[in-house]
């Protein structure tokens, strides 16, 4: 089998709500959910399907970058090869788009990724996770995003998420602590019982950040998410020897090489996985191996994923029986999506989808009505 034909859509589905980071809100109502599908044909006819989903306010990469780099040099680069070599795949494409700390433009290759392992598990009549080999468990459990940045925001967001079922909550700060430390009170307050922890997207200098995780442990806090910039490993390991938090890196953990170095320096506890930050499937699955054996903790989440990369996500993480909630939020914010049926789904659990491949049910005709102009 052969991969014969790559085709990179891109298309616009709409949002019924914001996420609001450190820098600012990720996604517009107007830009709405931009993405950019793939669709992989094989020269048997199977097909797999894939998609990039970058945030511009959480790394470099933008649905204009995605989708010249997928049509022009990683589809390409793909065309003629076997999708059964993953590895190959992925070094075929990264002769074209380097490596460094992280994958090389990930989320454009994860499109890609992603794409070929639902074609191979298609072709195998077999779901990812039974690819993946491990079945830690058949469902995992979400969290709901709580991103208002005002005390009064931030209260309406619990409310909403406890009257949907939700019984765990990640808060966006990163911004004054003590406004942040406030928030982070009144989730507690509104939701007890539940499981909370903020998340800073690098937003805080050290000195600020010492001052949140005071606060927050003082609160009873557990896990507190990339509270410094990624690159200041000497911040790290002072947060790390300053509280008796765990401290889990996200931006700071792309890739292999730099996970590594961490472990080297102690200067890693917790362990932030995202499909679509590591380049897919295939590295993702390298990094919850790495840190398992590395006795880190495994967090779940996302990049407020549409179906195919939220499916993903469910396979691995599920696979890996990563109990901890999984911030996977895109059912809480996208309003509409391409799919012929919806993904399985038990009140705030996601179940593992048990059809071949990802599981995901394509409507080309949706697809075709979400089209987006590049």
């Amino acid at each position: 089998m052969k991969i014969e034909r790559i085709e990179a859509l891109p298309i616009r589905l709409p949002l019924k709500a914001v996420a609001t980071l450190s820098r600012g809100v990720s996604r517009t109502l107007e830009e709405g959910k931009q993405l950019v599908l793939v669709k992989m044909t094989a020269d048997d006819g199977s097909v797999g399907w894939g998609e990039a989903g970058p945030s511009r306010r959480w790394s470099a990469e933008t649905i204009h970058s995605c989708y010249t780099s997928i049509r022009h040099t990683l589809a390409p680069a793909l065309i003629g090869r076997d999708p059964f070599d993953i590895a190959g795949l992925h070094a075929a494409m990264n002769a074209e788009l380097a490596p460094g700390l992280d994958p090389g433009q990930p989320v454009a290759k994860a499109a890609l990724d992603l794409a070929a392992h639902d074609l191979v598990c298609r072709k195998l009549g077999i779901n990812l996770q039974a690819w993946l080999g491990a079945k830690g468990a058949d469902r995992i459990e979400l969290a709901y995003l709580v991103s208002a940045p005002d005390p009064e925001g931030t209260a309406k967001s619990v409310q909403a998420g406890l009257a949907e079922g939700y019984r765990a909550f990640k808060v966006k700060v990163g911004h004054e602590p003590r406004l942040d430390i406030e928030r982070v009170r009144i989730v507690l307050d509104l939701a007890k019982g539940c499981t909370v922890w903020p998340d800073a997207n690098q937003g805080y200098a050290l000195e600020d950040a010492l001052r949140a995780a005071r606060g927050f442990e003082a609160l009873g806090i557990e896990l507190f998410e990339q509270p410094i910039a990624m690159a200041d490993f000497y911040g790290m390991k002072k947060l790390l020897s300053a509280t008796r938090m765990s401290i889990a890196l996200d931006e700071a953990a792309m890739g292999l090489p730099l996970v590594i170095d961490l472990i080297r320096r102690e200067a890693i506890e917790a362990l932030v996985i995202k499909v679509n930050k590591t380049g897919g499937i295939h590295y993702a699955r390298q990094l919850c191996d790495l840190a398992r054996n590395a006795g880190l903790k495994l967090i779940g989440s996302g990049l407020m994923d549409a179906p195919i990369g939220f499916a993903a996500s469910v396979h691995l993480f599920a696979a890996y029986g990563i109990d901890y909630p999984c911030d996977l939020n895109g059912p809480q914010h996208i309003a509409g999506d391409y799919l012929a049926q919806p993904l399985p789904m038990q009140g705030r659990f996601a179940l593992v989808p048990q059809l071949p491949g990802l599981g995901v049910v394509m409507d080309e005709q949706k697809i075709a009505a979400f089209a987006l102009k590049l």
